[in-house]
């Protein structure tokens, strides 16, 4: 059995819940971030350029998962590692029918909709889609191989707009709110049914647990039920009132279909935080901080008042010396209360210095 059968650990995940008081945060890692470094079978053997359902082997993914197993064994963090269908792949897109392309280090989807009059607005059936059926297929593949070892959940799954931009191209997105507004609309709203759709298609099959869930794609945190994870990574090229008028109505309706949400967002996005701490229908929000790209000063502004009201996964990526300066100020800005610190390391030697420093040490 994993380790979620731990009533310790899980206590410490129910504190984080509750936003209780705490000793330290709850730590997990990533080990790893671009594709051949986290799945180096299955990625060396895709193609470069366009990828088809079938180039995604299942037995590859397997032995990649298998050697992952070991390393988040040794490292022993505070929640087991969670494998979830190759998050790599953009599916909803390709489900959605854009072209998905692979390079030596990740995937992306083509624009599939040259224009919205012209389009054929059909609501993709699950059981026929090739795409579907291939993730379908990892996850059940994953529930077998499990055997009970890990948790499982369900893949990296953008939201809507990051749908819509990828569906039209990022400059066609950003024009489509002005130029074809009722057909943004229209869209949209398809793209939360088939979000919810795929979603529970994928938990249906993740196997109940009375000890609970520890997540789903990357982020590891636990809850009393199945988690649904959203991210809207391209609300970063809208504005506040378009994010409002058209993009947060159907996130919110996604998110109230699901008894556990998270909700991934970057710092290029902070005015977005009171809008989503508002949502009753969220229960934990993810922020990300990219040194290089984000105001320092306005993400610990945006991490306090995130945790004033709802639990907080902060992100990070390990960056050597300037990474303890950073987790110097998080010990002197933010509480344990309510906070898991969620860091991604190159390997497994980096993740156990990071864990030594973050629960070995007083908080």
């Amino acid at each position: 059995m994993h380790r979620l059968s731990d009533q310790a650990l899980t206590q410490r995940h129910r504190a984080f819940l509750d936003r209780a008081p705490a000793d330290h945060p709850v730590f997990v890692a990533n080990i790893g971030f671009f594709m051949p470094e986290v799945f180096p079978a299955l990625s060396g053997a895709l193609p470069l350029g366009p990828v088809s359902p079938q180039d995604i082997r299942v037995d590859l993914f397997l032995e990649d998962v298998e050697r992952l197993l070991c390393k988040y064994q040794q490292l022993d963090d505070d929640l087991p590692y969670v494998v979830a269908p190759f998050v790599y792949v953009p599916w909803l897109e390709a489900i959605m029918g854009c072209p998905i392309h692979s390079a030596e280090t990740s995937m992306w989807a083509e624009p599939c909709v040259a224009d919205w009059p012209a389009w054929h607005w059909q609501r993709p059936v699950l059981e026929e889609n090739p795409w579907c059926q291939k993730l379908l297929e990892l996850l059940r593949a994953l529930v077998a191989h499990s055997a009970g070892r890990y948790p499982v959940g369900h893949t990296l799954m953008r939201g809507v707009a990051d749908l819509l931009s990828a569906m039209r191209g990022a400059s066609n997105f950003a024009l489509d709110f002005y130029d074809c507004p009722d057909q943004v609309h229209r869209a949209a709203d398809l793209l939360a049914d088939v979000w919810i759709d795929v979603t529970r298609a994928q938990l249906d099959l993740v196997p109940a647990s009375e000890q609970g869930y520890a997540g789903s794609a990357g982020w590891r945190v636990w809850t009393p039920d199945r988690l649904a994870w959203l991210q809207e990574d391209a609300m970063a090229l809208t504005s506040p009132a378009l994010f409002r008028r058209f993009i947060l109505p159907r996130d919110r309706h996604i998110l109230s279909q699901f008894s556990c949400t998270g909700f991934h967002l970057h710092a290029s996005a902070l005015w977005a935080v009171d809008d989503l701490i508002g949502a009753p229908e969220l229960d934990v929000l993810e922020l990300n901080y990219e040194s290089a790209r984000s105001d320092e000063e306005g993400t610990f502004a945006a991490w306090a008042r995130i945790q004033a009201y709802k639990p907080l996964i902060v992100w990070k990526q390990f960056d050597g010396e300037p990474f303890w300066s950073w987790l110097n100020s998080v010990r002197r800005r933010l509480s344990a209360r309510g906070l898991v610190l969620f860091v991604t390391t190159a390997n497994l030697d980096e993740a156990l210095v990071v864990k030594n420093a973050i629960l070995g040490q007083p908080w």
